[in-house]
This record gives C-alpha cells, sequence and structure tokens, in this order.
C-alpha cells in the first residue's frame, strides 16, 4: 500500500507535483475542493504528461461524494429513513436552514435523523453531502460506506486529494474514513494556509476544545501526529522549498514566525516597509502592484484584494497593509503562532519579487483618501 501526505509551503508547487507524480498507466482519481483547483489539475496534468490521460478522472469533492457514494445507492439511503422509493436530480448550493436564529429555534430545522436535514425538494443539500454519507452508515444494516469504498477501490487504483488542508468537520471525518480504507492514497496540502477564506473554517482537524475557553488550533507537531495516527506517511521535505517568493522574502518569514520555507528559485526581491506617505501613496496609487488587505478589499478605490482570497494568486510584486495585530512586525521575531497567521502567510508569500509594508497606523492616516463612498438611496413610490 502508497499512503502518503505531502506537506507544502506557499508556492512550493503542490498541484504541479500531485500531478506530475500521477501515473498514466493506473486508473486514478484525482480530488479536489474547488472548481479552480479543477482547473489548475487539469491544466497541470495536459502540461506534464502532453496528452489527456484517459484512465484518470478529475472530481471536485462534492461531486465525487454525489456520483460515487450517493446517486448509486439512493434506494439504500431512502430504506434507511424509511422512504420507499427517492431519485435525485442533483445538488442544491442553497444552504440547509441552520438550528438556531439569533439564538432562537429556527422552525424550518431538521434534525440529522430526519430525511428533510439533507433535501430540499428532489435535490441533495451540498453541505450535507457528507454528513448524509457518515449517517447512513451509522445505522444502516446494509454498509453503505464500507461497499461504495469496495467498488471505488475496484475502479480506481489511486486516489490524489489536493489542497487536503482545506476539508474540514463532516468533509474532513469522511476523508478520514476513505484514507483508512483506501488502497492508495496521496495528500497535498499546506497547514499554513488552513482555515484563510473565511469559510469552512470551524472544527476538525484544526480547532479543538469544547468551548469556547478550551478552544485553540493545533500546532504544526500535533497535526503531524494526527496524520501519522492515520497511518499516512508523512513528508514534510519534497515541497519544503518555493518556486515563488525570493529567499529574502522567505528568510523574513523564517524570522517573524518560524515557518521553515526556503527558495527554490532565482528570483530577486526585497522586503521594503514604507515609511514615508509620498512613497505610501505612490505605490497605493500604482495599479501594477496589487495591494492585500486583512478585509473588506470591495470598499477602498485601489487596486486590492483581501489576504485570505489571494490564496493561489502569484504577482510581480505586491504590498501588504497590515493589522494593528502586526503594527510592530518590523521589530518583532519569533511570533508565537495564533489563529491569524495563516492569513497573513498567505499574503506575504504572493510574491515573486518585492514586498512592500505598509503599518497599519501609517495607513489609517490617508485611509479616508482611499475609501469607497456609498450613496443611500431613498426608496421611491
Amino acid at each position: 500500500m502508497d499512503k502518503r501526505v505531502i506537506l507544502a509551503v506557499a508556492g512550493a508547487g503542490k498541484t504541479y507535483t500531485l500531478c506530475k507524480n500521477v501515473n498514466k498507466n493506473k486508473r486514478n482519481i484525482i480530488l479536489a475542493f474547488t472548481n479552480q483547483n479543477i482547473k489548475n489539475i487539469i491544466k497541470e496534468l495536459n502540461e506534464n504528461h502532453n496528452e489527456i490521460l484517459e484512465n484518470t478522472y478529475v472530481y471536485t469533492f462534492d461531486s465525487f461524494k454525489y456520483n460515487f457514494f450517493i446517486r448509486p445507492y439512493e434506494p439504500i439511503i431512502a430504506k434507511h429513513f424509511g422512504i420507499k422509493s427517492f431519485e435525485s436530480k442533483g445538488v442544491s448550493l442553497i444552504e440547509p436552514p441552520p438550528k438556531l436564529i439569533n439564538n432562537f429555534p429556527n422552525k424550518n430545522y431538521k434534525d440529522n435523523s430526519e430525511f428533510e436535514h439533507y433535501v430540499i425538494k428532489d435535490k441533495y443539500y451540498c453541505a450535507n453531502l457528507s454528513e448524509l454519507i457518515l449517517k447512513v452508515k451509522e445505522r444502516s444494516e446494509y454498509n453503505l460506506f464500507d461497499t461504495a469504498m469496495k467498488n471505488i477501490n475496484n475502479f480506481f487504483e489511486y486516489i490524489y486529494i489536493d489542497e487536503f488542508q482545506d476539508f474540514r468537520q463532516h468533509d474532513y471525518e469522511l476523508i478520514e474514513k476513505i484514507i483508512k480504507k483506501s488502497n492508495n492514497i496521496i495528500l497535498v496540502g499546506d497547514y499554513f494556509q488552513h482555515s484563510v477564506n473565511g469559510k469552512n473554517n470551524t472544527g476538525k482537524p484544526f480547532k479543538v476544545g469544547n468551548t469556547k475557553k478550551t478552544q485553540r488550533i493545533i500546532t504544526y507537531e500535533e497535526y503531524i501526529a494526527l496524520l501519522k495516527d492515520l497511518k499516512l506517511k508523512v513528508d514534510t521535505k519534497t515541497l519544503q522549498k518555493t518556486r515563488r517568493c525570493p529567499e529574502n522574502i522567505c528568510q523574513f518569514i523564517r524570522k517573524k514566525f518560524n515557518i521553515e520555507i526556503y527558495a527554490d528559485n532565482d528570483n530577486k526581491g526585497n522586503v521594503i516597509f514604507l515609511e514615508n506617505n509620498d512613497k505610501i501613496k505612490e505605490i497605493i496609487e500604482n495599479d501594477k502592484i496589487i495591494k492585500l488587505v486583512e478585509s473588506e478589499s470591495k470598499n477602498y478605490k485601489f487596486n486590492c484584494i483581501n489576504w485570505g482570497y489571494s490564496k493561489g494568486d502569484t504577482y510581480s510584486d505586491i504590498c501588504v497593509i497590515l493589522t494593528g495585530r502586526y503594527e510592530n512586525l518590523k521589530e518583532e521575531n519569533n511570533i508565537q503562532y495564533n489563529s491569524s497567521i495563516n492569513k497573513i502567510y498567505v499574503a506575504l508569500t504572493r510574491t515573486k519579487g518585492n514586498l512592500y509594508i505598509i503599518q497599519k497606523s501609517k495607513f489609517d492616516c490617508i485611509k479616508p483618501n482611499y475609501k469607497k463612498e456609498y450613496r443611500k438611496l431613498k426608496n421611491e413610490k
């Protein structure tokens, strides 16, 4: 059996490495979190192999769940919930009704023991697919998960999962079971890029603790131990070097955050803290240099994007506008790990060249000049 996880740094070429190592003579399935990931995978497969791999299939994880765990076994699912029959017409992206609204019970919410918790009319809630698969496995006399996995292993010799760190809660629990039951599986991901996109950021495997006071993010070392408990070989060396960031940027990140990232390129660039108002204005108004802000990028007149949403992007030069938490980043070293480090790490590692940095206090002085004005429109009768 071949069961591995490759832990990468930003810009190391996770998708490139995964696709390059796909054996075209094997029957493979590659899974990813988003449609954009899928586009990148298909592009890398074609460039690495110079042909369309007929034995390699590429799915989003949601499509994979529906097509391989749910659609073929709908009679079993119906029987589990005491329904005579059910034939779905796909998946709905509508969010399921929450259990509470403003801390009050929601009358439209259905308990997870009820079929309506998972479906809306003739479609499944996309957000509850993994929970459905896990639930039916728990109670059904006919073991849905094991039967589906047996068929998957018969059809595919290798399972690949890209951007492994993006999967949380029920999705992660399902992947844990897939890892245990699969014959051969290879995963790639970056611990320090988890929980950066504003969605899917809670629960397993990264957040532990039952109350707000006890909750915390697991450390990198704890994450590795967790993966080893799944009987995965953990590779922390293959993708330790970035093909994107210059060594000066990597050295800055190592010094500030103790993240082991090194350059595997000849790119030239420096870390430049902008002190002079005229220089700050010059960079802010240079549309060729993307500005990375912690949040609310839509509210600014200049060319910018949120830290978290820049994940996966590469730019010639970037300018990062700091939050108050990192006001003293220029002087501070060995910053203790906290949940906000992942977002700033993503922001700082988008550049192939220079990294310009503006402190919050300096940006606040000119901020009003660059805020968009939204006129409130009165309702006209």
